[in-house]
């Protein structure tokens, strides 16, 4: 199997401090891109991920911040038409490591799916004192 590509597309400097954070756990990420919205148009981000995207062979994921946002919407767009890319929205540090650890081993579907139910998991109550 092979790795599972993926781009890293988030507001402002968000997927820059995700992949530095992911990296101080996880070890160097070299292969991993991160995309901001910053200064661009609609267009041009939508641009910006099809460049990207577009040449990937067995799809991969496109990693995004906030469901309905800018990079959210720009990499559901940008997504048509290049086979089996998935976006998984409500990307968070925990959600981002586990991809790291399994895009080696399951194809993109399955990879997708564990991805939201990681980030499902990774939200928790701590009330009271700590244990």
């Amino acid at each position: 199997m092979s790795r599972v590509p993926a781009i890293l597309v988030m507001h402002e400097g968000l997927a820059a401090a995700l992949l530095a954070a992911a990296s101080r756990l996880y070890g160097p990420v070299d292969d991993i891109e991160a995309l901001s919205n910053g200064g661009l148009s609609r267009d041009g981000l939508e641009s910006l991920i099809e460049s990207r995207v577009g040449s990937w062979r067995e799809g991969g994921l496109v990693l995004t911040d906030v469901w309905g946002g800018s990079c959210h919407v720009c990499g559901a767009l940008a997504a048509r038409g290049h086979g089996d890319i998935v976006v998984v929205t409500g990307v968070n540090l925990p959600t981002f490591v586990d991809f790291l650890h399994n895009r080696d081993q399951l194809p993109v579907q399955e990879l997708a799916d564990r991805l939201v139910r990681k980030g499902q998991e990774s939200i928790r109550l701590q009330r009271g004192p700590h244990p």
